[in-house]
């Protein structure tokens, strides 16, 4: 579990921090590039950038979520009842329904390569989505494309 500690994160021990995140850098990620300059400055606050060892597993499917992720490099698989669901890559995003809509993760999440992320707190999630209309019609989109997947 992650908790915020100051304006910064605890993170679990299989996460590296690389750095704390500033608000150009965000702009670069295609989830943050359409936000206003303010909007991703006070997401930056609550943001840090990690690194992870391929076979790391980011989520867990029926656990308690409490980051949102978006890939800056590297790939991840999403398992869902042990099967492949699909494959993550650069700027790709996953996290947002266990934070928006049921609590719980819905898949499992696991590094394919060596991975840099930008993950984000549960409540600076939520104030970026209900904040800022960018952010939200990008979370919608997302919840109703993943919903409406069918697992192969």
């Amino acid at each position: 579990m992650a908790c915020i500690v100051g304006r910064r994160l605890r993170l679990p021990a299989r996460y590296e921090r690389i750095v704390g995140v500033d608000a150009s850098a965000l702009a670069s990620l295609p989830f943050f590039s359409g936000l206003s300059d303010g909007a991703r400055a006070a997401v930056a606050a609550y943001a840090d950038r990690i690194e992870v060892a391929a076979g790391t597993q980011l989520t867990g499917e029926g656990k308690e979520g409490h980051l949102f992720f978006v890939i800056e490099s590297g790939r991840a698989a999403v398992l869902q009842d042990d099967r492949e669901l699909r494959e993550l890559g650069d700027g790709d995003f996953f996290g947002e329904i266990a934070l928006l809509e049921t609590s719980e993760r819905t898949a499992s999440v696991v590094a394919r390569t060596p991975m840099e992320l930008v993950v984000v707190s549960r409540l600076a999630f939520e104030r970026l989505v209900e904040s800022d209309t960018a952010a939200a019609r990008e979370c919608e989109a997302a919840l109703r494309e993943r919903w409406a997947s069918p697992i192969s």
